[in-house]
């Protein structure tokens, strides 16, 4: 069984940090897509900006602490968006 520190060091919160960062940069690349009004390039904004979502949320959730609902939320819509044709 693997042994988990109980409280999160500076590797863990660098990740964390890193990963808001990432996240915000996608977020930004897609708003630019939308202001573009270009659909070929928005297509994979999201997929970058899903990613970035789910990377934090793992970021958040190996610091034991409590994924924020609207994050779960955002990550659904993203994934129910590529779903679509």
């Amino acid at each position: 069984m693997p042994h988990r520190k109980p409280h999160p060091g500076p590797p863990e919160y660098d990740r964390l940090v890193t990963c808001f960062h990432t996240l915000g940069v996608a977020r930004a690349q897609l708003r630019a897509e939308r202001d573009a009004r270009r659909g070929l390039d928005k297509q994979a904004a999201r997929g970058d900006l899903l990613l970035a979502l789910e990377q934090y949320a793992s970021a958040i959730a190996d610091l034991n602490a409590p994924v924020p609902r609207r994050l779960k939320a955002e990550i659904l819509l993203y994934r129910r968006l590529k779903e679509r044709p």
